[in-house]
């Protein structure tokens, strides 16, 4: 998939993430028109953008489209990691960054140092 998910897309992916199940777009196109401000047109073709680059597709029960992601979020994440190192050179500099930058709070800190902590075993 050498295609990008533009940010309008990356929002219904979320929802279809955060969902976990097949969703009809009348099921996240009034949560999208609150939050977004965005008409039942613009939701219908951002749909039609995703399944077309081949991140969504749909699955039909009853003659009715229900929306399914092919890519999950983890892999959507490493895509963007990937691209992300590419431009900048090292993880490191990322992180270094973010923490400069307050784009990381203490507690996000402390669970990176855990994550990343090698327990002694005695060797």
């Amino acid at each position: 998939m050498d295609n990008k998910i533009t940010d309008s897309e990356l929002e219904i992916m979320r929802i279809l993430w955060r969902e976990k199940r097949p969703l009809k777009v009348i099921e996240f196109r009034g949560e999208l028109e609150q939050s977004k401000g965005w008409n039942k047109s613009t939701t219908h073709t951002l749909v039609a953008h995703l399944r077309d680059k081949g991140f969504i597709e749909p699955t039909e029960r009853y003659g009715v489209a229900r929306y399914v992601p092919l890519i999950t979020e983890d892999e959507y994440i490493l895509s963007e990691e990937k691209t992300i190192l590419e431009k900048f050179g090292s993880a490191k500099k990322l992180a270094i960054a973010m923490v400069r930058n307050g784009h990381l709070s203490d507690s996000d800190i402390d669970e990176l140092r855990g994550f990343f902590k090698v327990e002694d075993n005695g060797s």
